[in-house]
């Protein structure tokens, strides 16, 4: 783990990420947004083959995630007005995964996100087919953590009825030397 003090300022503080979804055309299309309030950047991003308006939230936090990591920032925080995304395993797992803080707040306290998200894009398409990438990356990585610890739970189980065995092994052990014993005392 990296020593904060060694980062620059910029990185040591707590950076807030504001992010929305919102759909256009009747829902037929959906846009999400991300402000940076430290660097006062805003990034908005057409979302293609997106169903619903709770995928696009999601999308929304997937997306300051990405953000995060792509530039390698420290202690953020992402704050959403929608609270099934905010509670959604796989972005509570991500939260966990990458010591992120991940908060629901009010859509009032969201306004500047969620009027963002009203304008034209301005990251290209390439964004979305990286966001994409790195959603199905995070979405592997959870079922393969799943299935390890299913995997570890099974060898634990085997191990716990291994040494149950040896306990009865020894326990029956201890048994036929005591007898033993006896019997030398008697023929003493």
């Amino acid at each position: 783990m990296r020593n904060m003090n060694n980062l620059p300022e910029s990185r040591r503080t707590r950076r807030l990420i504001y992010v929305d979804a919102s759909g256009i055309e009747n829902n037929s299309v959906f846009k999400i947004s991300l402000y940076d309030k430290e660097n006062n950047l805003t990034s908005i991003l057409e979302l293609g083959e997106v169903e619903n308006s709770s995928e696009a939230e999601q999308y929304a936090i997937f997306n300051a995630i990405f953000y995060i990591k792509k530039h390698n920032y420290f202690g953020c925080h992402i704050l959403s007005d929608n609270q099934s995304a905010v509670n959604s395993k796989m972005i509570q797992f991500l939260a966990k995964e990458y010591k992120l803080g991940i908060s629901w707040i009010p859509r009032e306290a969201n306004v500047i996100a969620d009027k963002i998200a009203k304008l034209e894009p301005t990251l290209k398409e390439t964004e979305w087919n990286l966001l994409k990438v790195f959603v199905e990356l995070v979405k592997n990585q959870c079922h393969n953590k799943k299935e390890l610890e299913r995997e570890q739970e099974k060898e634990i189980t085997a191990l716990k009825a291994k040494i149950e065995k040896q306990k009865t092994k020894i326990l029956n052990q201890s048994t036929q030397i005591n007898s033993l014993r006896s019997i030398k005392e008697k023929v003493k």
